[in-house]
């Protein structure tokens, strides 16, 4: 219950919520718009354009002989593609929609082109977090983060080694201000303090959330109390540019997505854990943990909220990457079977495969949902 609160206490913001949820359906809308465009261009069919699922709860208008409505649950969304080969599937929810009469024919495309329909929206979130990345690399700077002269600051408590600074109440985030009594400008003046305090007593003062804090610890014989420590660092914007502002941008999108199948890896154990990665960092968070976070970058500043929006975008587009029948790795499976068979699954066992990785998302989702409330992203 504690941590139930505090998400909906600390840091909440209407404007950083508005603003993370209105980045989430932008991110949705991209992805969708990816898989509209290249069926336009292929010449596929595309009767609906629907933000959310369920029922229409209005219609924003018809383009293209496409229907782009806004439904009530707004947790995704879809473009109708009868051609992409379900033809029972498609049928019914023609038929389910109304527009059954209005001509529609329910033949497969070529392979190729339904592959590139499915990996289009995926496509379009990757290139939006370039297209995000440039912009603020160009117009603002690259993020980075500079040494302050003349501060040491605690990073960590490190309790596996010793548990003395966290007995004393030392705390990550602590400023030095004395140790000894003597004022503290590097990490040297910290260690030697402790040093010449091996095994004995000694005062020290920290500046914590701007109140000065007096502890008293004893250092070990080596003049050790378990923290890792440095200079304290404030963020600011490198200045590139036009040139360089592209290379970062294709960079660090590079980066994130080979960070995001690490992590992947990490989760089912495919890839080893590194032992100074703290428990937790891959747990699984659904939407009430996402937009809690990004309120908390959006109050934190522009390029917090800006590299956050980046990382969801590269998010959507790797999990819709994996070979689940729901997702569009999964049609890129279907498409690969019924090219190594020469005739697609039939669409009784499509149904049924769709049927069963539907309950087992709605089981992720729900334990995602679950951490949302019992550990909250970044606390």
């Amino acid at each position: 219950m504690t941590d139930l609160m505090s998400m909906f206490t600390a840091g909440f913001n209407i404007s950083g919520i508005a603003a993370m949820i209105a980045g989430l359906a932008a991110l949705i809308i991209v992805h969708e718009f990816g898989h509209w465009l290249a069926a336009q261009l292929l010449g596929f069919k595309t009767p609906i354009f629907s933000i959310g699922f369920g029922k229409p709860f209005f219609v924003i208008g018809r383009w293209r002989d496409t229907e782009f409505r806004v439904t009530p649950w707004l947790l995704g969304g879809y473009v109708a593609l009868p051609e992409m080969g379900d033809e029972s599937s498609a049928k019914e929810f023609m038929k389910a929609n109304g527009l059954e009469t209005q001509g529609f024919v329910y033949q497969r495309k070529a392979i190729w082109r339904r592959a590139v329909v499915a990996v289009a929206g995926v496509t379009m979130n990757i290139l939006l977090a370039v297209v995000l990345l440039f912009g603020m690399f160009a117009t603002k700077g690259v993020p980075t983060q500079e040494a302050v002269p003349n501060t040491v600051v605690i990073y960590n408590v490190d309790a596996t080694t010793t548990t003395i600074a966290r007995d004393a109440g030392l705390q990550g985030g602590d400023r030095v201000i004395t140790i000894g009594g003597n004022t503290v400008n590097t990490v040297d003046d910290v260690r030697n303090g402790l040093s010449s305090h091996a095994s004995q007593p000694i005062v020290v003062v920290v500046d914590r959330s701007g109140q000065n804090v007096t502890v008293t610890l004893t250092p070990t014989s080596e003049g050790k109390i378990g923290v890792s420590m440095g200079p304290q660092v404030r963020n600011t914007f490198k200045k590139v540019s036009v040139g360089e502002a592209a290379k970062l941008s294709v960079v660090g999108t590079y980066n994130g997505v080979t960070g995001i199948l690490s992590g992947l890896g990490m989760m089912v154990g495919i890839v080893e854990k590194p032992a100074n990665l703290p428990d937790g960092a891959t747990d699984v968070h659904a939407i009430v943990g996402i937009v809690s976070y990004g309120a908390d970058m959006f109050a934190q500043g522009f390029a917090p909220f800006v590299m956050f929006l980046v990382m969801i975008s590269l998010n959507l587009a790797v999990f819709n990457l994996l070979p689940i029948p729901i997702l569009d790795g999964g049609h890129l499976v279907f498409l690969a079977l019924e090219k190594v068979r020469g005739k697609p699954l039939s669409p009784q066992t499509q149904g049924l495969l769709y049927q069963i990785f539907f309950f087992l998302f709605m089981g992720l989702l729900a334990f995602g949902l679950w951490n949302d409330f019992t550990k909250p992203i970044g606390r």
